[in-house]
């Protein structure tokens, strides 16, 4: 009979929690094994059933016991399935990696994998600065980039549409815009929320309000949704201002972006433009005030992290949002719970 010491017992949960800081530690690969599949777009040559692994090879011009050694990394991930005659299938987890599926989040896994995945790389330097990565390389927070990089552009506004679309459902099912007659989303990408909000309301009339680089894809996603004979586009900056006499006007994840004296201008503009029933929705993650092992305070630090690198904002606590309105000459009048962790605060002129 083996005998257990107290020493071997007490080496169990160190070699627990080692194991599950080394499974933190090494998660990295996920996101780049992820990644390059929506690069090589395997989800889309495997969507209309398995295919061996020569075909794979050719068509996505790969050296074959290199693309093996990656299939059978998702394999593992439950992305594609190995069936024993040597195909691959597609699971329905990687079902969402293709482009045109509803709830896709193809878009978001190339952007985590590349130009994402360079900005956390120096997170280093963006802690110990307290700079984000644009405004040490660039010279300035924001998305002024975008506007000279239309593949950049392009990525970008595609995987907001990812990240957009389970809240903009979640906004419909949870908000009431009854009474409401005109919306303008303010920074609104490629209209996701707009389109999902002009859909559930068909006398409903709105605005998206984006820089440029936003306005053609724009234009196709509304049009897609039946909803561009009720919306007009328009190019600007929520800096200078915003279009005015609407009846609701939606903030989705603009806030986080930026620091506190730019949030006072954006919420200022939106103040002056709103008459004097109009609404603002702010759709944000909420910050705990204390952190929790949760995955809803992971995804917020995530994000976050995500805004130190990106766009020198950060995520901000219920008691923070309110405040910011209040400075803005808004009155806070209630808070609803979405999906993914996301709020929406809805306020109203003083």
């Amino acid at each position: 009979m083996t005998e257990v010491t107290t020493s071997t017992c007490a080496e169990r949960p160190r070699e627990d929690a080692r194991a599950r800081l080394l499974e933190l530690i090494n998660a990295n690969w996920t996101t780049q094994a992820i990644s390059v599949a929506t690069q090589l777009h395997l989800a889309e040559l495997l969507g209309d059933g398995p295919l061996p692994l020569r075909e794979l090879a050719d068509r996505t011009s790969c050296h074959p016991p290199s693309l093996l050694r990656l299939l059978r990394a998702l394999a593992s991930l439950d992305v594609v399935a190995e069936r024993e005659e040597g195909n691959f299938a597609l699971t329905d987890l990687g079902a969402l990696l293709q482009p045109d599926v509803p709830g896709s989040i193809a878009a978001w896994a190339q952007f985590c994998g590349t130009s994402s995945w360079r900005s956390w790389g120096q997170l280093f330097e963006c802690v110990r600065s307290g700079e984000s990565v644009r405004k040490r390389t660039l010279g300035a927070d924001g998305f002024d980039h975008l506007q000279e990089d239309g593949d950049a552009a392009l990525l970008f506004n595609r995987a907001m549409v990812s990240l957009t679309a389970s809240v903009a459902a979640a906004v419909v099912r949870s908000i009431d815009f009854a009474g409401a007659a005109s919306v303008v989303d303010v920074g609104g990408g490629f209209g996701e929320l707009l389109a999902a909000v002009l859909g559930t309301h068909p006398p409903m009339r709105g605005v998206l309000f984006d820089l440029s680089h936003a306005m053609e894809g724009a234009r196709a996603r509304l049009a897609e949704a039946g909803v561009a004979d009720r919306c007009e586009l328009v190019a600007g900056s929520f800096f200078d201002g915003v279009p005015g006499a609407a009846d609701v006007y939606l903030l989705k994840s603009i806030l986080h972006d930026w620091d506190d004296d730019r949030c006072a201008v954006i919420l200022g503009n939106c103040r002056r433009a709103m008459g004097p029933h109009a609404r603002l929705l702010v759709i944000e993650r909420v910050l705990s005030p204390r952190m929790a092992v949760s995955p809803h305070d992971q995804a917020v630090a995530r994000s976050d992290l995500n805004m130190l690198i990106g766009t020198g904002g950060c995520e901000r606590t219920q008691e923070r949002y309110q405040a910011m309105l209040q400075a803005a000459g808004l009155r806070p009048a209630g808070l609803v719970e979405l999906s993914n962790g996301y709020s929406a605060f809805e306020a109203v002129p003083e």
